[in-house]
C-alpha cells in the first residue's frame, strides 16, 4: 500500500507540473502561474493585421488590428480541410468534374483533371500543399452530398458547415462565401485571431499537422488521365527548423497572407499576417522581434535551469521531468531558484525547486537522488 500511494503521488505531480504537447493533442496552459509579459510594441509590418501567440500558454505575444475582419485568401483552407476531416473519409474517392477544376494562370491548383479519381487524403495534400482551389471545390462538393446527399449545390452546403464550424470555434469575426478562399469582401472574411483559432483545431489533428510541415508529396489520380506526379509547399518557410506549416495565401484584395507555426522551446507559436505587401518579411521580423523581447526558459531534465541543474548535482540530486517557461528577456534574467527538501518520507522525491522572477513563482519541480544521495535540508542559489 505505501508503494501504491508513492505512485499515485508521483503521478499527480507529474500531472500538475507537465503540461501535455503530443501532436494532434489540445496544448493547455502550465499549471504553474505563467508569467503574463507585455506585448511586444508595433515592429511596422505592412501587413493590415498581425497576431502572435504562445499556443502552448494561450500568451499573445504581438497584435496589430487582430480582430479586424479581413480578405482571408487561402488561408480559410485550413477551414475547408477541418470540415473536411469532419465529414469525409480519408479512403473516400472522388471523381472530378468539370465544375471543380479551375484556371492554373488565374488559381494555384494541385493540377487535377477531369476524370481523376482521388482519394481524400491526397486531395487534402493537394488542397494545403499548393494551395489548390481545384482540390478545395473537389472536397467540398463531396462534403456537401456528404452532408445532404439532396443537396442541389452540395459547394454551398459544405460552406454552410465552414460557418458553422466557425461559430463553434468562436470565430466571431470570420465568414466564408466559398471553399477556394477567393475574394469576395463582403461575405468572405476572417480575422487574424480567428485564423489562430482555426489553426489550433487543425493542430489537434495529426493527419493535417503533417500535411502542412511536408515541403512536397506526391499524388496519385485513377481513371482516363492515371498517372502520379508531384506537389510542393507554396510555404518558403517550410523547411526551416524551427517552422511546422502552416498555409499561405494571396488575392488581390486581401493581399498577401501567411498562418506560420514555429517552435520557441516546447512551445509552439502561430504568427497570422495578412493584408500583406511582404508576408514573409513582415512574418520574419515579427519573429525577430519576439525572439528579442522573450524567452522560453528550458527548466528541468536536460536544462540549466538557471544554473540549478549542476548546483543540485553537486548534492547529490537531478531533475528527472522537464518545462518551458515564457518570460520576458528582464524577466528570465531575474530567475532564481530555491529547494525545500521533502520532509514526508512516502514520496519518491526529496524535494522540490521552486523557480521565481520578479518575485513571482513561475514552476515548481521535483528533484530525485542520484544514487542514493541526501540533499541539504535547505539549499538556494541565484541565476
Amino acid at each position: 500500500m505505501a508503494q501504491f500511494r508513492s505512485i499515485l503521488a508521483l503521478i499527480i505531480v507529474i500531472v500538475l507540473l507537465v503540461p501535455s504537447v503530443a501532436e494532434g493533442q489540445r496544448e493547455v496552459a502550465p499549471s504553474s502561474r505563467p508569467v503574463r509579459p507585455a506585448l511586444v510594441g508595433d515592429v511596422g509590418l505592412t501587413a493590415a493585421g498581425a497576431i502572435a501567440v504562445d499556443l502552448t500558454t494561450g500568451i499573445e505575444l504581438y497584435a496589430v488590428n487582430a480582430d479586424v475582419s479581413l480578405p482571408p485568401a487561402s488561408t480559410a483552407k485550413i477551414v475547408t480541410a477541418l470540415v473536411a476531416r469532419e465529414v469525409l473519409a480519408i479512403e473516400q474517392q472522388v471523381t472530378v468534374q468539370t465544375s471543380d477544376l479551375l484556371d492554373p494562370t488565374v488559381y494555384s491548383t494541385a493540377g487535377l483533371m477531369e476524370g481523376d479519381v482521388v482519394s481524400v487524403h491526397d486531395l487534402l495534400y493537394g488542397l494545403l500543399l499548393p494551395s489548390g482551389g481545384d482540390a478545395a471545390l473537389a472536397i467540398a462538393r463531396a462534403g456537401g452530398l456528404a452532408l445532404d446527399p439532396a443537396a442541389a449545390d452540395p459547394v454551398a452546403r459544405f460552406v454552410d458547415e465552414m460557418n458553422a464550424f466557425a461559430e463553434r470555434h468562436a470565430m466571431a469575426q470570420s465568414h466564408f462565401s466559398n471553399p477556394v478562399g477567393m475574394d469576395d469582401p463582403a461575405n468572405n472574411y476572417a480575422s487574424a485571431r480567428d485564423l489562430v483559432r482555426a489553426t489550433a483545431a487543425l493542430l489537434d489533428d495529426t493527419l493535417l499537422v503533417r500535411i502542412v510541415a511536408s515541403p512536397s508529396v506526391t499524388l496519385t489520380a485513377a481513371g482516363p488521365n492515371a498517372r502520379s506526379w508531384e506537389v510542393y509547399s507554396s510555404n518558403e518557410l517550410v523547411g526551416r527548423d524551427d517552422v511546422f506549416g502552416i498555409k499561405t495565401g494571396t488575392e488581390e484584395a486581401a493581399g498577401q497572407c501567411l498562418i506560420t507555426g514555429f517552435w520557441r522551446g516546447d512551445n509552439r507559436i502561430i504568427t497570422v499576417v495578412l493584408g500583406s505587401s511582404d508576408r514573409y518579411a513582415d512574418t520574419l521580423q515579427m519573429m525577430g522581434a519576439i525572439d528579442a523581447n522573450y524567452r522560453w526558459a528550458a527548466i528541468g531534465i536536460g536544462a540549466t535551469s538557471a544554473g540549478a541543474t549542476d548546483a543540485l548535482a553537486a548534492e547529490g540530486l537531478q531533475f528527472m521531468i522537464r518545462r518551458t517557461v515564457l518570460m520576458t528577456t528582464a524577466q528570465f534574467e531575474g530567475l532564481t531558484w530555491e529547494l525545500e527538501r521533502e520532509s514526508d518520507p512516502k514520496t519518491p522525491w526529496l524535494g522540490i525547486v521552486e523557480f521565481s522572477t520578479g518575485g513571482r513563482v513561475v514552476a515548481r519541480l521535483p528533484v530525485y537522488s542520484i544514487g542514493g544521495a541526501a540533499a541539504e535540508p535547505h539549499l538556494r542559489r541565484a541565476a
